[in-house]
């Protein structure tokens, strides 16, 4: 006897449009959520980039997160002098980064609104199975421990997923960063709005070792943090409001927007980053999100990527087929590949090199890589393929015939890198076409490194 078609275990960003859109779709689901409702979920980038909204618009979600922060007019990646930006209009291009204490409690709502059935502060404390087959969990809640029976149950529960322990979910890629990273929120000042230096609504900027982001968030505020090696910030634990505003007095960007603006809340860190993919589907289980799939935050792809895997999930729980969930373990792997080693990069201490500030230089002038740029925020082109060789080529003898031969210098990491990217799409891209062609092969990928 079943409580429920599916339990979801996590309320948040993978979890609650998840819940909704199987509910929508005539789905009985239960809901557990280790916080109270309408909690905060602070370790977030927040940034919520134009393809998840539009899948969150798919899904009927996009308008509670409308209703709570302004359209960002534009994304930024900098380092030094030179940057790509890519214009938003606030519709067909529209993002929003909301904090986490708005969010996850507008998403609550809505879903509870609806009509699904969810339970806060449980916690999952084991699993039943039947056989080798998972079917349903042990749960503890304030009173009572008890069970819960599903054919099918889904960790949403974040990168330090219980259900992914207790499958066993296993890790076929990861990685560790020796950065760390501090934030907090600050009143927004007339600057922001009004100084032409600030005519985007997020920006990353690495300025040396250092790394600083402002994203204009909602209330009036703006997130504001900073990082760099592990050893330097490891330090600002024993008092980091002090360290974090001498970090941002630093940056070309951030130190304007300090004058005259006030922190409004004690700022948090991060100085143990750790990154996976691992299996997503196994008999009577399923992970979402970061649960899964974890990449570096720099980029803000984190809740894009939950919100894209709760709608291809949600469409092959519907279609009921083993088929259709390998095919989503094996989509997510595809299409999240080359994202995963952007994101690392770019969070690494060695993305400031001559190379990379020539590719941002060349690209932000030219109109067809600024499309292609869109192309690849939007998803129609993976970020392997953002740069054409033959541009790629052109742009580098163009330098040179200009003097400036510091890019080839830091050519041969680039080719690895590259390299090591298509081996690994290659691989995933054939499990993909082996599960659409309906086989059922649940070995895990092995990936050239």
């Amino acid at each position: 006897m079943f409580d429920a078609d599916v339990i979801i275990v996590g309320f948040r960003c993978a979890g609650a449009p998840l819940a909704y859109a199987l509910h929508r779709a005539g789905v009985k689901v239960i809901v557990v959520e280790k916080d109270r409702f309408f909690t905060d979920q602070p370790i977030s980038t927040h940034a919520i980039q134009p393809f998840g909204m539009k899948l969150l618009d798919k899904l009927g979600l996009a308008d509670v997160v409308r209703g709570l922060a302004p359209a960002n007019r534009a994304f930024r990646f900098q380092v030094e002098d030179s940057y790509l930006q890519m214009e938003l209009d606030g519709t067909g291009l529209d993002s929003r980064s909301p904090r986490r204490s708005k969010l996850d409690p507008a998403l609550q709502q809505k879903v509870l609104a609806a009509g699904v059935e969810a339970r806060d502060r449980h916690v999952v404390t084991g699993l039943l199975h039947d056989g080798d087959r998972v079917t349903g969990i042990r749960v503890k809640g304030a009173e009572r421990e008890y069970e819960l029976r599903a054919p099918l149950v889904v960790g949403a529960d974040g990168r330090n997923s219980t259900i992914a322990k207790l499958v066993g979910a296993e890790t076929y890629l990861e990685a560790k960063t020796g950065n760390g990273f501090y934030w907090s929120y600050f009143e927004q000042t007339p600057l922001f709005a009004n100084d032409p230096r600030y005519d985007w609504g997020a920006c990353i900027h690495v300025e040396g070792q250092e790394g600083r982001a402002v994203f204009e968030t909602d209330s009036g505020l703006l997130l504001m943090g900073g990082g760099g090696r592990r050893e330097v910030v490891e330090d600002w634990r024993r008092d980091p409001t002090p360290a974090l505003l001498a970090h941002l007095r630093r940056g070309r960007l951030t130190g304007p927007l300090l004058e005259g603006a006030r922190m409004v809340a004690p700022p948090l860190g991060v100085l143990s980053l750790h990154f996976f993919m691992k299996r997503a589907v196994g008999p009577g289980w399923a992970l979402v999100g970061d649960s899964g799939l974890h990449l570096d935050p720099t980029p803000g792809l984190g809740i894009t990527d939950a919100v894209r895997d709760a709608d291809a999930l949600a469409e092959a729980v519907v279609d009921g087929s083993e088929r259709a969930m390998r095919v989503y373990w094996r989509r997510r792997d595809a299409d999240s590949i080359g994202l995963y080693h952007f994101a690392a990069d770019m969070g690494s201490d060695t993305y400031n090199n001559p190379l990379t500030r020539m590719i941002f230089r060349r690209a932000q002038n030219s109109r067809a890589m600024t499309h292609r740029m869109y192309q690849m925020m939007d998803r129609q082109v993976r970020p392997q393929h953002m740069v054409p060789p033959a541009t790629f080529l052109a742009w580098l003898m163009a330098e040179s015939l200009s003097g400036n031969v510091a890019p080839w210098s830091c050519l041969g990491r680039s080719v690895r890198l590259s390299r090591r990217v298509m081996r690994q799409q290659a691989v995933l891209d054939r499990a993909l076409a082996c599960a659409k062609r309906g086989d059922l092969d649940d070995t895990l990928p092995s990936l050239p490194q």
